[in-house]
């Protein structure tokens, strides 16, 4: 599973306007945007781009989370520490 979601991946880098046009066309699918995808990335299964490319999306929103969760984590310790960091 890991090989084809790198794959997804690596199209979505290489095309990302057909294979965003793709997945938003909910199963009915462009003829034009199909053939510019297997031409580009002939190894992918079309069905699963889908699939991968929201895996792949979440756990982006993931990574964004834990580093907004980091950054008001510090920022809480810096407002609270706040006299010891910067003495007046």
């Amino acid at each position: 599973m890991a090989s084809k979601f790198i794959d997804a991946v690596k199209c979505f880098v290489k095309n990302p306007a057909c294979t965003w046009r793709l997945m938003r066309s909910l199963g009915s699918y462009d003829q034009e945007t199909l053939e510019l995808i297997k031409e580009t990335c002939p190894e992918l299964d079309i069905e699963k781009l889908g699939y991968y490319f929201g895996l792949f999306q979440a756990m982006i929103f993931l990574l964004l989370c834990v580093m907004v969760y980091l950054f008001f984590d510090a920022l809480r310790m810096v407002l609270l520490h706040r006299e010891m960091i910067f003495p007046p």
